[in-house]
């Protein structure tokens, strides 16, 4: 299934589901204002895409600055964690209700809208702790190695996601680029 048709049909589930959407309109002043809009993370479409800019960026790892506490290194390696847990198991899962409800309609407006919005300094809950030392060039290769072992993984050994429930691979697959996308709004220059 083609990401446009995903959308198509996680939009038609709003509808079926008579979940109200605020229309956000963007003006230029918003593009303007707001660097993310130009950002090429923003541009990705997948984790193919994104696993395409982080090889590039290995070349200056140092180059990339992001605001917050955590280090650069740190998110990449949180980015990383986050894809890895949906291969092996997430240690702490919502309840099945929320998985089914909040968590599922949350999603579905998140890829709807194609932007996640998420506590960007919280661990994935269970989850090891990571160093906020971790070096750039360590968490952006962690996070290659995850987008690798994930496209390698076959569809019915996903493990469900803490939040969102049972996921395909194609919707793991936009739930994980969003999620680094989110992240990557805090890169700074």
């Amino acid at each position: 299934m083609k990401r446009k048709e995903f959308l198509k049909k996680t939009a038609l589930s709003y509808t079926l589901l008579q979940v109200p959407l605020r229309a956000e309109g963007t003006t230029k002043e918003d593009s303007k204002s707001d660097p993310s809009k130009e950002s090429p993370w923003a541009e990705a479409d997948d984790l193919a895409d994104l696993r395409e800019l982080l090889v590039n960026l290995q070349s200056d790892p140092e180059g990339i600055k992001l605001s917050g506490n955590w280090s650069a290194g740190k998110v990449f390696a949180h980015c990383a964690q986050s894809i890895e847990y949906s291969l092996k198991g997430y240690p702490e899962m919502k309840s099945a209700i929320f998985r089914g409800s909040v968590g599922k309609v949350a999603f579905s407006i998140f890829a709807f809208k194609n932007k996640m919005s998420h506590g960007l300094e919280e661990p994935i809950p269970g989850g090891e702790d990571i160093s906020n030392a971790t070096e750039v060039k360590v968490g952006i290769k962690r996070l290659i190695q995850a987008i690798d072992d994930f496209s390698k993984t076959k569809e019915s050994s996903l493990r469900p996601h803490f939040a969102y429930g049972e996921l395909t691979k194609e919707e793991y697959d936009v739930a994980h680029s969003l999620h680094i996308k989110n992240h990557m709004e805090r890169v700074l220059g």
